[in-house]
């Protein structure tokens, strides 16, 4: 009798989402995605001109990934402050352009990674993308927060918060509580362009080593354009 007292009066402990405002819960993932050095980070969005679709693996300022828009694929490599492109995928860029030199990126450096400008890297938007700290901070602003329940997201439990302008976060509910995937409306100030109508990031590997590290046998493409 007594042990089915005891075994009446326990309870379970209340869920992370029970126990935590929308507010907090945002709070808590910003927090902790906004410290992170290393991750994958995966990015869809819409615009008027079509759908692009991007991968980067991210440890510290290296960046390596791909972007794919409009059936054009880049792979692009940005180590130590220098950015490379794949041969083959520049070349396919530089049809629309310049004949010529697609022409002679093909030829001699269609399989080779292409060392680039040194402000290549800026015109990319890439910095932006895969800046979590900015998207954190950003997040954290929002108002009008609410919790919509919790779901699976790649794997993981994860609780659902809306803002005011109906973009969707989603928060492991598991210490340290990352962000796992943000889907944000075109109204929303924390897109990452003003030509986009709407953007999903999904995040994974916090954390992980990505052994981001200069590509073997690259060329230069200043010294590819002049021999």
């Amino acid at each position: 009798m007594v042990a089915l007292c005891v075994a009446c009066g326990s309870s379970a402990a209340a869920a992370y989402e029970q126990t935590h405002s929308a507010t907090q819960i945002v709070s808590d993932a910003g927090k902790s995605t906004g410290s992170a050095t290393s991750f994958h980070l995966a990015v869809a969005v819409t615009t008027q001109a079509g759908q692009a679709n991007a991968d980067f693996d991210v440890e510290g300022k290296n960046v390596s990934g791909k972007v794919t828009y409009q059936s054009t694929l880049v792979r692009v490599m940005h180590v130590d402050g220098r950015t490379f492109v794949y041969g083959a995928d520049m070349a396919q860029l530089l049809d629309k352009t310049n004949a010529q030199a697609a022409a002679l990126v093909r030829a001699k450096a269609a399989d080779k990674w292409v060392l680039m400008p040194e402000e290549f890297w800026s015109s990319t938007g890439i910095d932006e993308i895969t800046d979590l700290r900015k998207m954190a901070d950003c997040l954290q602003a929002a108002s009008g927060l609410k919790k919509k329940g919790t779901s699976t997201v790649s794997g993981k439990r994860a609780v659902e918060v809306d803002d005011q302008l109906t973009s969707q976060i989603y928060v492991d509910t598991a210490s340290p509580h990352y962000f796992l995937r943000v889907v944000l409306a075109g109204s929303d100030t924390c897109v990452t362009g003003s030509a986009v109508s709407n953007e999903t990031l999904d995040l994974s590997k916090v954390g992980q080593k990505m052994n981001i590290s200069v590509p073997n046998g690259y060329v230069d493409l200043q010294t590819l354009a002049t021999g």
